[in-house]
């Protein structure tokens, strides 16, 4: 798979974060976002992930919930424990 080495943020499992973030780069989150827009280069959702908030990212990897709206401007994938409350607009759906 691909290697991880590239992540430049991460919000761990059992953190918490509210408010709105911008980030340029990679963010990761294995823990609870809460917040009004997530503006990301490349999102990573991770299994224990749950993330309430609006995004505009690249790429966005799901294998968390999002509630929430998904705006990606390359791809969206969705890992077979991701759930996603919202819509999303992308041009490429894995």
């Amino acid at each position: 798979g691909k290697t991880q080495t590239d992540i430049n943020t991460t919000i761990g499992k059992g953190s918490y974060f509210a408010g709105n973030f911008h980030i340029n780069g990679t963010l990761r989150i294995d823990g609870r976002y809460e917040g009004k827009y997530l503006e990301v280069d490349q999102l990573y959702i991770g299994p224990s992930g749950k993330v309430k908030t609006n995004i505009k990212a690249g790429n966005v990897i799901v294998g968390g919930t999002i509630i929430g709206n998904i705006t990606a401007t390359h791809r969206v994938m969705l890992l077979p424990t991701s759930r996603v409350l919202g819509d999303i607009k992308t041009p490429e759906l894995i």
